[in-house]
């Protein structure tokens, strides 16, 4: 373990290798994939140029060959007059032919043997050897068929002509002439035979290098000559390729037994005959010179390679014996195999302590704020009840909280003007972002006053203010402040935030025991708050002088005429009975504790008229709980709009659907007629004879709408007639049975079973109540 290197040895082993040798093996491959594909390529396009270049050669022979081969057919030697030869006689004239032929024969090397035939007086073939009377009639039909061609001149396979031998090492080919040259009706042939060995030696000279194969094909397929002498399965496979792509492409590369041939097509045409050049080289012959060179500099980038690796042996030893040298003294030889070098492991390191410091600090300076701020909410909320006052003074001056020889003083903020509605300045959702907001308000506004302030926030959209004043001020000076603080604080929260706010100005206390009843105290007056002011700083000492003037009125007929509005599903006149409640409530003052007690009220009595309908509150508002959705409003607006939607609109929706319409509408003509004439002795069969309908049909619509029957319904209504007499008037007790009724004394009875208690008793409690 003391002996390894570390892995910055093998790094800067690696990098200096890499430097030293890896450019030339590039280099070598650079060369070996991209210029040598070029050169290839150039070299094969020279190729096809240089076999285009010797096919245009070979096929101007044949043609200078096809030109002097007619010129004979118009000697005079073989004119007409060969028609009346007689090779027997004429011994001259055929002398002259024998000279003829063996003139032809040399006038080219490319011709093997020239020879004549003549179709009349009789059929003779003749040539420089001698001359043979033709009697097969096979042979003759042969050169019948060969003289009745459309062309005078023409090629044909050699192997064809009549009486020629069948070979099996090739074939040759032969140039035919008719006698005369013209359209005249021909009377002999003359065939020149090329010399095969030279037609070979031409194809091969389509293949420089010596590889490969050639082949002359016909247009007509009459005749397939190959380079080679015979055709080889290269020639084969050569032609089934050409004959696959057909003859659109003058080269293209073909693959024959792992081996690459570059192919080159060329055509041209002979005597109305396409002629076609198929030349086939092996590519590797041709690229060999450049496949060497690319092997001579792989070669020597490898011995590069191997000797830049031992020279980078050597100087990263050197190189790494100072760093291997320093990281021991850092690491005690410890820790090496954990990093991948001793550089990333040094950096990691200090890397490591920096950020530790860092967050260390950032935290503690994060942390102070939200612990000091959790110290004084469990403070003000009465949870360190078990401190002594000596502690929580510790305690806070460990927060930075020096609370020695000062007075605390507590003020609590209220945001109003929280709307959802289309258009508003903040959507639902932004109360802790508006509460933040205010905090820092707060903040600021008591460093620029040179008093500290910490916010509490209570999640309520209320946030409570802990103020540290010196202890010598007076109250009155400590009022003064605190009332410019809260009417600064009013002004910059409409003027940035454009927002009501309510702030309750609590009193002082030097006693830090005394912080959690000071601040309930304060909190408390937040439901005392005008709703119809925009902005209130409320004083805890003014509201006590002045808290018992505080009327609390409440319309009970209002009441139950809104309750019966939404019995019989009449929503628009319940409703329009909701908001008159509102302004008969809101008429004494818009205190919120007030409003508040108002609406709960109502709530109470619409729900008990709901279990007395047969509906179930907590399943038509799905276990919400009403009167706690109440108390999070604070906004006079939004109370009628809950009262309005979550209440008497429901309440109206679930009894239409509930109910049948029309027998509601007829109860309550029948309630409306018992109200006008509850004083004359009505009964269930007169109150049926009046409406024209039985007895038993009234009771049971009377008991589904209302939940009572018939005569309880009266009852209550006399009963509730009559306790409005007893508070609001001096009749007698006996004036006021006949009023609503009653005889005296059964009156009494009646009223004492409902009530509980007598008529006069009834009297004399509401009376003490209002004095």
């Amino acid at each position: 373990m003391q002996k390894r290197r570390g892995s910055f040895y093998r790094n800067s082993l690696v990098m200096i290798m890499l430097i030293a040798s890896i450019p030339g093996v590039v280099m070598g491959f650079i060369i070996y994939w991209t210029v040598t594909n070029k050169i290839e390529g150039e070299l094969q396009r020279l190729h096809h140029n240089k076999i285009i270049q010797q096919e245009k050669n070979i096929e101007a022979q044949f043609a200078n060959l096809e030109m002097t081969f007619s010129h004979w057919a118009f000697e005079p030697n073989l004119g007409v007059k060969l028609k009346n030869l007689s090779f027997a006689t004429d011994f001259e004239q055929v002398h002259e032919l024998y000279r003829t032929l063996l003139i032809i024969e040399g006038s080219n090397p490319m011709i093997e043997k020239a020879a004549l035939y003549i179709g009349s007086p009789r059929p003779v073939l003749m040539n420089k050897e001698g001359y043979d009377y033709q009697v097969n009639p096979g042979v003759l039909e042969q050169y019948k068929a060969l003289m009745k061609r459309e062309k005078s001149i023409y090629w044909m396979d050699a192997a064809g002509l009549p009486g020629a031998p069948k070979s099996s090492d090739g074939t040759s080919l032969a140039l035919v002439n008719k006698l005369p040259g013209g359209p005249t009706e021909p009377y002999g042939l003359l065939i020149a035979t090329l010399n095969k060995d030279r037609l070979e030696e031409q194809l091969k000279t389509l293949n420089p290098l010596g590889e490969g194969s050639t082949l002359l094909l016909n247009g007509d397929k009459q005749w397939k000559i190959s380079s080679n002498g015979h055709r080889t399965n290269l020639d084969m496979a050569l032609e089934n390729e050409y004959e696959s792509r057909g003859s659109k492409e003058d080269s293209f590369l073909f693959s024959y037994e792992k081996a690459v041939y570059s192919v080159s097509i060329s055509q041209f045409n002979r005597l109305g005959n396409t002629w076609v050049f198929l030349s086939a080289e092996p590519l590797s012959s041709i690229t060999s010179p450049v496949l060497l060179i690319s092997k001579v500099i792989l070669f020597v980038s490898i011995g590069g390679l191997l000797l830049s690796l031992l020279l980078s042996w050597m100087g990263s030893r050197r190189i790494y014996s100072p760093l291997d040298s320093l990281f021991r003294k850092l690491s005690g030889g410890h820790g090496r195999e954990e990093y991948r070098n001793e550089f990333e492991w040094i950096e990691m390191k200090w890397d490591s302590l920096t950020k530790e410091g860092e967050n260390l600090r950032s935290r503690l300076n994060l942390q102070l704020p939200v612990l000091r701020e959790g110290f004084l909410m469990q403070l003000v909320q009465g949870y360190l009840f078990e401190f002594t006052e000596a502690n929580i003074k510790e305690r806070l001056k460990q927060f930075d909280l020096d609370s020695e020889n000062k007075q605390i003083g507590a003020m609590v903020v209220q945001m109003r003007g929280l709307n959802w509605e289309k258009g508003a300045r903040f959507s639902q959702g932004d109360e802790e972002l508006v509460a933040f907001a205010v905090g820092n308000i707060a903040k600021e506004l008591g460093e620029n006053m040179g008093m500290p302030c910490d916010v509490l926030n209570f999640h309520d959209s209320s946030l409570g203010m802990f103020l540290t004043m010196p202890q010598e001020w007076s109250p009155e000076r400590t009022k003064a402040w605190m009332r410019d603080f809260g009417n600064e604080m009013l002004q910059i929260i409409q003027k940035i935030l454009k927002l009501q706010a309510v702030i309750v100005m609590g009193n002082t206390t030097t006693q830090i025991s005394h912080v959690p009843y000071l601040f309930e105290e304060t909190r408390q007056l937040l439901n005392y708050w005008d709703l119809k002011d925009t902005n209130e700083l409320i004083d805890v000492v003014q509201f006590h002088k002045t808290s018992s003037q505080l009327a609390f009125p409440y319309n009970f007929m209002l009441e139950k005429e809104l309750i019966h509005a939404i019995r019989i599903g009449s929503g628009e006149e319940a409703v329009k009975l909701a908001r008159q409640f509102m302004d008969e409530l809101t008429s004494a003052g818009l205190k919120k504790l007030v409003i508040q007690q108002g609406i709960n009220q109502l709530l109470g009595s619409i729900q008990h008229n709901m279990l007395q309908s047969g509906i179930n509150p907590i399943r038509m508002f799905e276990g919400a709980n009403l009167f706690q959705e109440l108390n999070q409003l604070n906004e006079l607006g939004e109370m009628l709009r809950w009262l309005e939607t979550r209440v008497v609109g429901a309440y109206v929706q679930e009894m239409v659907g509930k109910q049948d319409f029309q027998l509601k509408q007829f109860i309550e003509t029948v309630m409306l007629y018992i109200q006008e004439n509850y004083r004359t002795n009505l009964s269930l069969e007169s109150c049926a004879d009046h409406f024209g309908t039985s007895p038993y049909t009234l009771s049971r619509g009377i008991k589904q709408v209302t939940g009572i029957n018939f005569i309880d319904f009266l009852t209550n209504l006399r009963i509730d007639q009559a306790k409005e007499l007893l508070r609001t008037t001096t009749m007698k007790i006996n004036e006021i049975a006949d009023q609503v009724g009653y005889q005296h004394t059964y009156f009494n009875r009646i009223f004492k079973k409902a009530e509980g208690v007598s008529p006069s008793q009834y009297r004399d409690s509401v009376q003490k109540d209002y004095a």
